[in-house]
Parts: structure tokens; sequence; C-alpha cells
């Protein structure tokens, strides 16, 4: 017999897909030591998939700490048909799971599991939470994936759009996309939850900074970039940062931790002549690498979509204590660099402004005590434990409060 469920709770990535680790996995943890029984469906694509004994045992694991897992299959082609199909099975799955365990709360976080959330919800009568990440239907726009006003564009949007309507609280990761969708709720509850970071996972490790300097042969100050090269990222406009940047910090060196093809920013390294050290890290030994490092940068292309993003990477570089370089238009995280004094906010058209950045960054990183304010501004903007938590538990017991 299928056990009582507090909430299904869906999600458009594959369990072991480091933003499900990062982003969804503790979030549910901390929901279930708080004594709420979770339903969770995830969506596995061929990279991430696990044997059958893999994953019957992390599957034990998860409903030993209160999480129902069900993996259900994803699909990628063609485009926009796969992803319909799988809301059209995701519904039925957490419809299925709902009802069988009289869940209170079907909760969808990001646009493609938001859209399942709202029909499951519809089918079986439960409450509705909308967990949107940035807004799909407009990054895909800005990528170059649709143009405006193409039927999969117009289908992203509506749905994006319907579903919060229907929802009984809605949360978005800026005040930015606070303020854009506020007009559709008609006071439906609206709360912001940026992408959290772990200060408890995410530290200053001085044991290894020194070990990792040397062995990876790092010269002078180092500047940092975790994750894959393009796609929403600037990474000509970041070398040409560094490149500015060796005029105030000689030597410097260029950190890039990633899984990914470098070979872009190996050419644009050479070209500038930028010292470069590229490395693929697991995820357990992200904090370490970081800080080895001594700034972190996040150099976004310019487009209107991501004032509604909130960059994983900004928050696990503060909480290792390094002060930030980020483009303008970085979500919230503009306001929260220039309040705190915790980096420099460049303008992303003029390159004429890197050398002034570049100033302010040494005399940052000359103050002693910039690594604990890093810290500290992590910890009160995306803390985990100290931001995202608690305003999740406010949530579901605002949800749950009625349920007999």
């Amino acid at each position: 017999m299928q056990e009582r469920l507090d909430s299904v709770y869906i999600v458009y990535w594959s369990l072991l897909d480091p933003l499900c680790q990062s982003q969804s996995l503790p979030y549910l943890l901390s929901l279930a030591r708080d004594g709420y029984r979770v339903g969770l469906i995830t969506f596995e694509q061929p990279r991430w998939r696990m044997a059958a004994a893999d994953r019957e045992a992390k599957r034990r694991e998860l409903a030993a700490q209160g999480i129902d897992w069900h993996p259900v299959s994803y699909h990628k082609r063609p485009p926009v048909f796969s992803t319909l199909y799988d809301i059209g099975v995701g519904s039925l799955v957490a419809a299925t799971l709902a009802k069988r365990s009289r869940a209170t709360v079907v909760h969808g976080r990001s646009s493609v599991s938001s859209a399942i959330a709202a029909v499951a919800a519809k089918l079986t009568g439960t409450r509705l939470f909308v967990d949107a990440d940035g807004p799909l239907s407009e990054e895909y726009v800005d990528a170059g994936v649709w143009k405006k006003g193409s039927p999969g564009h117009r289908l992203t949007a509506w749905g994006e759009r319907r579903a919060m309507e229907l929802a009984d609280v809605v949360a978005v990761l800026t005040n930015h996309r606070k303020w854009e969708v506020t007009p559709w709720l008609s006071g439906t509850p609206l709360y912001v939850l940026p992408c959290a970071v772990d200060l408890n996972r995410f530290r200053p490790t001085p044991e290894s900074r020194k070990a990792l300097r040397d062995e990876l042969d790092l010269q002078g100050t180092v500047f940092v970039y975790a994750g894959k090269p393009g796609g929403w990222y600037d990474i000509e406009r970041m070398v040409a940062f560094v490149d500015a940047a060796k005029k105030v910090f000689e030597p410097l060196t260029l950190l890039v931790l990633t899984g990914e093809d470098p070979v872009d920013f190996a050419e644009l390294c050479a070209r500038a002549q930028v010292p470069l050290v590229v490395r693929a890290v697991p995820p357990a030994q992200m904090p370490a690498y970081l800080s080895a490092a001594d700034v972190g940068l996040c150099f976004l292309r310019p487009f209107p979509s991501k004032l509604s993003s909130s960059p994983i990477k900004l928050g696990e570089y503060l909480a290792c204590g390094l002060p930030v370089a980020a483009t303008s238009g970085c979500g919230d995280y503009d306001e929260l660099i220039q309040s705190e004094s915790i980096g420099t906010v460049v303008a992303n058209s003029e390159c004429d402004t890197y050398p002034a950045a570049a100033r302010e960054l040494e005399r940052l990183l000359n103050e002693p005590a910039i690594g604990d304010r890093c810290r500290d501004a992590a910890r009160r903007g995306v803390g985990l434990d100290e931001v995202v938590v608690p305003r999740y538990l406010e949530i579901y017991r605002t949800l749950t409060s009625s349920r007999d």
C-alpha cells in the first residue's frame, strides 16, 4: 500500500544531475527532517542513468530519509513534441502518485515541471505550488533556440503563465521576476526563492589551498570560472576582462573548472596571453578548488531573461570567501554585490571600465576580512539553511495546515 505523502515534487532533471543534487535534494531532505513525507519524480537522462542495482539502492537510501523516489524516462527528440510527451506521461505519474498517497500538495520546480504539476493538481484536486526557475520561453528566445512568437515560444509562455494563475503559491528566483509576474496572480502568495548555497559544504579550505595551487601551478592572483563555456555565459568578454586585469595583477592565472570541451577558452587565452589552467572537478571537490582561487567570475550575456536568473556559481564563490566580478543583469546579484561591497559589477558593453573594476578587486583583496564578508553576504542572501529552507517550510506549513 502506498504510504501517505504530504507532497509530490516534480523536477525535470535526473536525480544525479548536479542541479538536482544542489537545488532540489537538499531542500527535500530539509523538509523530510521537519517531518514532511515527499514523493520525488525525476526525469532520467541517459548520461545520468544508473544500473538497476544502483537505482534500487538509491531508492532505499532516499526512502530511509523520507523521500519516495519515482524515476521517469526523459525524451529529447523531436523537439517540443518530446517535451509534450514527457508532460503527458509525467502528469499521469504525478496524478496517480498524488491520488494513491492522498497528497495535499503537488509541487513543480521549473517551467516543464510546473506544467506537469498543474495538470496533476487539476486531476486530483490537490494544492499547487509553482516553484518557477527563470522563464524558459524567454531564455530559449534569447539563446536563439526559438524565434519570438514561434509556436514553441508561445506555447511555453502560455503554459508558464497559466500554471502560475492556477497555483495556490508561486515562487520565483528574483525580485525582478516577482515584479513581472505579480499582475498575473490576483493576490496569490508570491515568494522569492533564489538558488541556494549550502554554507556547510561550500566553505574556504585553507588546508587544501596551498596544495592545489602547487599541484596546478597556479601563479599569482587566480581568477576562477566554474561551469560550462558558452551558452548564457560570455567567455569572450570574461577573458577580455582577465586580460585587462593583468595590468593590475601580475602575475595572474585563469582557472576554469568544467567537464566540457575547453577549446574556446584555450583559443581566447592563447590570443590574449592569459595563463590558463583547466580541470574537470567532481562536485564533492568543488569547494576545495574554489578555495585555491582569489576571485570568482560570472559574465552573462546581456539577455533580458537573465534578470530573472539566480546563478548558482555566484553563491558558491561567495560561500568559499571569494569576491566576485560579474556582469550587470545577473538577477538580484547586482544589488547584493554592490550593497555588500563584495565584488564588482561590470557593465556589459563597456570594456573601458575593466581596469577600474580590476582595481576595485585589488582593493577588496587587500581587506583582511573580505573572505568573512563574502560568506556573510552569501549566508544572508542565498544561504540554504538561513534563507531558502525557512521559506520552503513556511510555504509547506501554509499549504498543509488544513490537512485532515
